[in-house]
């Protein structure tokens, strides 16, 4: 069974997005609607065909292609509700949350060294935004494998919230290299800290009911 290699620590995610906001004056924030795209899931489905040994060549023919289409079938059926292949599904949360980590920490070095760069900075918020993507994918998977539909709610629905909160969380980040206020300047810390928890918490139900 495969295991995730590692789990969000909310405490890490919630000390980057605090530090990053304090970096840039913390109490300030705009509006942006831009959105970086990053990869979508991609899941491979191979199908492995069958040879006939008959000696009716129209009948194996059309027995062939019946069968090719059958087994394609059963091979998206298979690869959906595989453990092995979700359970990667929710590990590409984790890269992305260490892909946050690391911009993160690229934002915080610019605003010590190059508080004026307002470019460089934008287009390290901009690089954090992408990381939601994952999140985002992951909200919209509807096939989990059997067994594991209870968890896989609240982990969907964990992760729209996680993907949401960051997009907000680069609004704020946003108006505050540009001296502007934002509306959840006030509160986006506790949101941040909130989703991260409840997407480590359904992270960690998930993998445990995978494993059993």
């Amino acid at each position: 069974m495969l295991k995730m290699k590692n789990r969000i620590v909310p405490a890490i995610l919630a000390a980057m997005a605090l530090t990053a906001l304090t970096a840039c004056g913390g109490d300030k924030a705009a509006d942006t609607t831009t959105a970086a795209e990053a990869t979508t899931e991609a899941q491979a489905e191979e199908s492995k065909e069958e040879k006939a040994d008959e000696s009716k060549e129209e009948k194996a023919d059309e027995s062939k292609e019946e069968s090719k289409e059958e087994t394609s079938e059963e091979a998206k059926a298979d690869a959906s509700g595989d453990s092995s292949d979700y359970l990667a599904q929710v590990d590409t949360m984790n890269k992305a949350a260490e892909e946050f980590i690391t911009v993160s920490m690229e934002f915080m070095q610019l605003a010590q060294d190059d508080p004026e760069n307002i470019e460089a900075m934008t287009e390290c918020i901009e690089k954090t935004r992408a990381t939601k993507q994952a999140f985002v994918d992951f909200s919209q998977i509807s096939n989990p494998p059997e067994g594991l539909e209870e968890p896989h709610a609240k982990l969907a629905e964990a992760a729209g919230k996680y993907a949401d909160t960051l997009e907000v969380y680069c609004d704020v980040l946003l108006a505050s290299i540009n001296g502007e206020d934002h509306e959840a300047a006030a509160t986006i810390q506790d949101d941040w800290t909130k989703v991260a928890t409840e997407l480590s918490e359904a992270m960690g139900a998930v993998e445990e009911a995978a494993s059993n």
